[in-house]
């Protein structure tokens, strides 16, 4: 009988420890050949067109924004601002020239009231996807990721009390890659 419960015990946690750990990976993906990937951000996947897109079966309506140089740069109305426990200004979804999705910028001040919402973001990447690389570039400090075809940056621009969040996936180049993978002519 002690046997039997301590199976049954080691059972439940096993499936315990393996629901946590997918639920770490929400924003991972694993592909095929074990790689690491990012396929989309908030359901939105990499190289939708602008005008196809729905979330839980309701057409998104993406509005034209003149507030970053990128012509193609869309906000949400009623977009969810939170991320985990940051509260972020802006959130810009990018298209290219053909109407693509293909990147993510989002905007949030560094502190709010006594609540460092840099470091939050910073611990929210990391956490997801390692220990950053680092470069200084001018009027700010930024931390850098690559997964898979996805760039990301985290950019600490303390002198203007902002940070930025950049996803920037290059849709053309994970479709070229799933092609050539897939060939089969030998």
């Amino acid at each position: 009988m002690k046997k039997t419960l301590l199976i049954i015990l080691l059972a439940i946690l096993g499936i315990g420890s393996g629901t946590a750990q997918s639920g770490k990976t929400t924003f991972k993906k694993v592909s095929g050949d074990g790689h690491y990937v990012l396929a989309d951000f908030r359901d939105i996947k990499w190289g939708s067109h602008v005008d196809s897109i729905y979330r839980d079966g309701v057409k998104l309506n993406f509005i034209a924004s003149n507030e970053v140089t990128d012509k193609n740069a869309y906000v949400l109305a009623n977009d969810e601002m939170m991320l985990g426990t940051v509260l972020l200004d802006k959130i810009f979804y990018l298209f290219n020239k053909q109407g693509r999705f293909t990147g993510v910028l989002l905007i949030g001040k560094r502190q709010i009231d006594e609540k460092k919402q840099f470091g939050e973001m910073k611990y929210i990447l990391t956490y997801k996807f390692g220990e950053p690389e680092l470069r200084e570039v001018p009027g700010a400090v930024q931390y850098y990721w690559m997964v898979d075809d996805v760039r990301i940056t985290l950019d600490d621009q303390e002198s203007q009390g902002i940070f930025t969040v950049e996803f920037y996936s290059d849709y053309e180049r994970s479709e070229s890659k799933k092609i050539n993978m897939n060939i089969s002519d030998f």
